[in-house]
């Protein structure tokens, strides 16, 4: 027997029985069927942002969990190594927190919705479809035949649908992270759904309905790896690790109320999937998976099954319905795999900056609600700040760290050999203060070419040690210290002093190059590899290209052997070779001419010897490390 609906939706949770539900108060017969019976739980990060529980609210199924069970709205909390973004969101309908609820909750409401609404429900799965051009039905497994005019795939990412479609998986990405997590009775209430992100492992601690907390682990793709015991180990052990938002003692009167919960890296690679054809539509991770780390699932499901249900009961067709999805999840999809790598130096400068702007912290809040885009956050300038102000810190970190005694202090400084350790300092101070009170000697840049201006920085210089030579050192690291750290903070607001685009550099390299000097003067051994090096070999290596295109000199290749740089414009004519630490210190003018050619030169150096260096080359070569 060949029974007749309107509409079959294969898969009965957020997204097929918000669907469902949609269809059936529209006055069409609706048939939701799943393999699944409810109440059941399914792998997910369960988070709902404002603009998802306004579609709850609306669809009235947010009242209805309230009926049954205590919710708790939370603030949202992201820390990245060390770096808080935390806070509520711009409102949406009158919602201004998220909510955390298990899908055994979530779904098993949604579904009693749907058929309250007059939707039919039947736990079955899908052996075939009928017809493909258009799609007229499905055969149960139970191998009743069911005509419908139209069938809604919202079985999953693995969805049976599409297989039995033959609609392909595109744009496939894969992240870093698998999952371990398990749900908990007895931990203190919160209003707080804490993400706290460290190098190769993070922790998401929120509380769900009726007093039950979530706890997920992430790691790399080994945590969930080995026996059960081997992986149940692991859980608890990485639970310790994040004392800045879980007190894991409060573990001891607290009750594992399930099973660790294992979710692999293979069941987190993202696709896209065609959206709809004739007579049928892919809605929910069937059509769109992105990775769960930015807890997008549950909205997007929703969300696609509201656009699909309010267009047909409102008698229109769904061939606009892929070009709004893929348009609402431009940037998100990427944004979510950029997430789900784990946090490197970058992170921390993106963080440290977002954590210390009220206004960006709050854009980025608001991209999990689709309100920014990920793009408005990111901007170009703000990340050019956020990086020049995460390296001049790991510089003053590293300089207030230096074992400094007298006779350190007294020590002369090679790459500068008019000035102290002690002096040298001094002028870090000065530069600080300098730069964030607008007072930067503006012809800085153009200082090379004229050897006017050169004097006059010279003299400037000179100023800022002899204006510090009577005070102590401990008051002179104090005032870098403190102007430094004003100096960071207005580099990660935006709120420097008016002055050319090249003043956010300027103070990160020059101390970028004189970390070195002081290194080299105490004896310790360069590092090449931290943020502060980095950002100043990128700063010096732009400035060389800069006076390499001005002069119309051929490119020139940087190589240390591991990495290329072509500095000017078109194809590279000579190639120099050397370790990184001396390309450095060759730029930045703290080797001699005789010195640099001992180099390893492609062809003539001769011609790029005037403006390799935007100061004069030493007459001796500085001790080479």
């Amino acid at each position: 027997m060949t029974e007749r609906y309107d509409a079959v939706v294969v898969g009965a949770r957020c997204a097929g029985a918000t669907l469902a539900t949609l269809l059936a108060r529209a006055g069409q017969r609706v048939l939701l069927v799943d393999r699944d019976e409810f109440p059941s739980d399914t792998v997910s990060t369960h988070v709902m942002f404002p603009d998802t529980l306004q579609r709850l609210d609306e669809l009235g199924a947010l009242a209805a969990l309230r009926a049954e069970h205590e919710l708790r709205m939370v603030k949202f909390g992201w820390r990245v190594l060390g770096h808080d973004v935390a806070g509520g969101f711009t409102p949406i309908g009158g919602f201004d927190r998220a909510t955390c609820v298990r899908r055994i909750t979530l779904d098993a409401a949604l579904v009693d919705l749907a058929t309250a609404a007059g939707a039919e429900f039947r736990r079955a799965g899908v052996s075939e479809l009928i017809g493909d051009d258009p799609v007229r039905g499905v055969v149960l497994d139970t191998g009743e035949r069911i005509e419908s005019t139209w069938v809604f795939g919202a079985d999953g990412r693995v969805s049976t649908v599409a297989r039995r479609l033959g609609v392909p998986a595109t744009d496939e990405r894969r992240g870093e992270m698998a999952f371990l997590l398990a749900y908990w009775r007895g931990l203190p209430p919160s209003d707080w759904c804490h993400i706290d992100v460290h190098e190769q492992s993070a922790l998401m601690s929120v509380p769900c309905e009726d007093g039950i907390h979530l706890l997920s682990v992430t790691g790399t793709p080994e945590i969930t790896r080995g026996s059960a015991a081997q992986r149940e180990e692991r859980y608890l052990a990485a639970l310790h690790q994040f004392p800045a938002v879980l007190n894991a003692r409060l573990l001891d009167g607290a009750e594992r109320i399930s099973p660790i919960v294992v979710v692999p890296e293979t069941m987190l690679r993202g696709h896209y999937r065609q959206a709809a054809g004739p007579g049928w539509a892919l809605l929910g991770d069937a059509g769109h998976f992105k990775h769960p780390v930015t807890a997008q699932g549950i909205g997007d499901a929703i969300e696609q099954a509201w656009y699909i249900g309010t267009t047909l009961a409102a008698g229109g067709d769904l061939d606009g319905y892929q070009d709004w999805r893929d348009q609402r999840a431009a940037e998100y999809y990427e944004w979510s795999y950029g997430l789900a790598i784990f946090a490197r130096g970058r992170a921390a400068a993106t963080f440290s900056g977002l954590a210390s702007d009220p206004v960006a912290g709050q854009e980025f809040l608001d991209t999990f609600t689709k309100q920014v885009r990920p793009s408005r956050v990111t901007t170009r300038e703000r990340v050019a700040r956020w990086t020049a102000a995460w390296s001049y810190d790991d510089g003053r970190r590293q300089v207030l760290a230096l074992d400094l005694d007298e006779e350190r202090l007294a020590r002369q400084v090679p790459a500068c050999p008019e000035w102290t350790v002690r002096d040298l300092i001094a002028h870090l101070a000065g530069i600080a203060e300098d730069s964030l009170r607008g007072s930067y000697f503006a012809e800085a840049l153009d200082a090379w070419r004229d050897p006017a201006l050169a004097e006059q920085r010279e003299t400037w210089t000179a100023g800022q040690v002899s204006t510090r030579v009577d005070r102590p050192i401990e008051s002179v690291l104090r005032e870098f210290d403190e102007y430094g750290g004003r100096l960071v903070t207005a580099m990660r607001r935006g709120e420097l002093p008016d002055g050319p685009p090249w003043l956010l550099s300027a103070p990160v390299g020059d101390l970028a190059v004189h970390l070195a000097d002081l290194r080299e003067a105490l004896g310790l051994e360069p590092d090449e590899r931290s943020p502060i090096t980095h950002f100043g070999f990128a700063a010096y290596r732009d400035w060389l290209h800069a006076r390499i295109a001005e002069h119309g000199l051929p490119a020139l290749r940087l190589s240390d052997g591991h990495k290329d740089w072509v500095l000017g414009p078109g194809e590279p004519g000579t190639t120099l070779t050397a370790g990184r630490t001396e390309l450095f210190r060759a730029i930045t003018g703290r080797r001699s001419a005789a010195a640099i050619r001992a180099y390893e030169w492609s062809g003539d150096p001769s011609p790029y010897l005037p403006v390799i260096a935007p100061y004069a080359l030493p007459a001796d070569q500085v001790a080479a490390r």
